[in-house]
């Protein structure tokens, strides 16, 4: 098993700040934003609002902060792509590689037809690898190139996170880590530093998904690529690239109206000229050239094209050309706004009572693993489990920095924030868990039944819908 790391965030000197009205916005919209995601129950972990490069506006949801790290899932892509952009332009490598020509041990053995003899990295970058499903098992490159073809590759954009990892195993073939390239060539010249990737068991960065990173790092990444890659009078990310990566490269045809305008390389086309990397449960960094406007937002929701909208409707749509007259008590009452604002959290449910003894001491089968529970002094519970060790306290979510692992197809082992509490209720432990950079919001129900235990887990980062977690 890895070593656990504990990372130190950095987001290097903050972008400047300047109020809602210098950047053609009036503090009200910013509200009407705030009132809009929380009027459709969509749970916003942090957002920054960008234009000309400088801040008008920002909130975070407590207990998420500036400093707090989060997976962002697939948002972890445009990354990536400007890794592969910069690889180009010093040589490293070429879009127009064939993957076999850079996989040829590990396609020994694979009948390689006219697709596969014809995949290139450009393919891989659109989504358009000819592939109708992709695999997570064994050898995940042998795995990727054994995947049948249903038609030449470029022809068809089919989403393919694993045609991502590819072009992370093809920097690494050429002797290159993602997640060491982009701190040299990109994240220490912008001051930044601690970000950091999941890695699979070949010790390759995920490529497609696992990038940990910080609101202000997802809002500095906007505003570099709407500055067409240049930081500070010094160009880090080819411009070229950026601008084709940023452009529609292939058609697609989602059911949602940001889902079907257009893909580029690890890039979404947006109905409304702007483009965005995105992740699951909205993680967005949504970039608009004509109004020079970023979008930086983390967040766990479950209707991305909802949140899109919002911001769309509420800010971008109204945002003017010009700056607006100064309107001191607007932004007041802003501030006083996005300074309270809180995570909507299920709360530790606890009816009273004696925890059931046989729940203590005793190994439990549920998180994909292992579950124990052992006292802890002053009423604590020490919580130990296949996502690592924390402490929970009666009635309430305890805040700590402990050891937490993800695991999956990619794995990461990390000192981060935790929070857990526990009650009893009904007959039943009731176990609340929040690991806010792992994407984990869980209840857990843990039931004497004779000489065995009824586990149950619902993911709960929607209170109001809890769901069956995902083991």
């Amino acid at each position: 098993m890895n070593r656990p790391t504990e990372f130190t965030p950095c987001m290097g000197a903050p972008l400047p700040r300047i109020s809602p009205e210098e950047a053609g916005v009036r503090a009200q919209w910013v509200q009407d934003m705030v009132g809009a995601y929380a009027r459709r129950g969509l749970r916003i972990h942090s957002f920054l609002l960008v234009r000309g490069g400088r801040v008008y506006a920002e909130g975070y949801y407590s207990p998420y902060h500036p400093a707090q790290y989060q997976t962002v899932y697939s948002l972890s892509k445009s990354f990536t792509s400007v890794a592969m952009g910069l690889a180009e332009e010093e040589g490293i490598l070429s879009l127009d590689e064939r993957v076999l020509d850079l996989f040829a041990q590990e396609a020994q053995g694979i009948q390689a037809g006219p697709e596969l003899q014809s995949l290139t990295l450009r393919h891989l970058l659109r989504m358009s690898t000819g592939q109708p499903e992709e695999r997570w098992e064994g050898d995940f490159v042998r795995t990727f190139l054994g995947v049948p073809f249903v038609d030449m590759p470029g022809k068809t954009f089919r989403y393919n996170t694993m045609a991502t990892y590819m072009c992370a195993a093809a920097l690494h073939r050429r002797g290159v880590d993602l997640e060491t390239y982009l701190q040299e060539k990109l994240f220490t010249p912008m001051g930044i530093s601690g970000m950091h990737w999941m890695r699979t068991e070949a010790g390759i960065c995920a490529g497609g998904f696992g990038l940990s990173i910080l609101p202000e790092v997802i809002a500095k990444f906007g505003v570099l690529i709407l500055q067409d890659g240049v930081w500070e009078g010094r160009q880090l990310l080819p411009r070229a690239y950026l601008r084709a990566a940023t452009s529609k490269q292939i058609d697609n045809d989602g059911g949602s109206p940001d889902w079907r305008s257009g893909y580029g390389y690890q890039f979404w086309m947006c109905q409304n000229g702007s483009f965005r990397g995105d992740g699951m449960y909205g993680q967005l960094c949504v970039m608009n050239r004509e109004k020079d406007a970023v979008l930086a937002m983390t967040a766990f929701v479950d209707d991305i094209q909802a949140e899109l909208d919002v911001y769309f409707d509420e800010v971008l749509g109204r945002m003017q050309d010009a700056p607006l007259p100064p309107d001191p008590a607007a932004d007041e009452r802003l501030r006083a706004a996005l300074s309270g604002l809180v995570c909507p959290l299920e709360p530790v449910r606890d009816g009273g009572g004696e925890i059931p003894a046989q729940l203590l001491n005793r190994p439990v089968s549920v998180l994909d693993g292992m579950l124990t529970l052992t006292p802890a002094p002053d009423g604590m519970l020490n919580v130990t489990s296949s996502y690592g060790h924390c402490v929970a306290a009666r009635g309430e979510l305890y805040g700590q920095r402990t050891l937490c692992r993800a695991r999956g197809s990619a794995r990461l082992d990390v000192v981060t924030e935790a929070y857990a509490g526990y009650g009893v209720a009904e007959g039943a432990l009731v176990l609340r868990l929040l690991i806010p950079e792992l994407m984990m919001d869980a209840r857990l129900e843990l039931r004497p039944d004779g000489n065995a235990v009824q586990a149950h887990v619902l993911d709960v980062h929607n209170p109001a819908s809890p769901q069956p977690a995902r083991e």
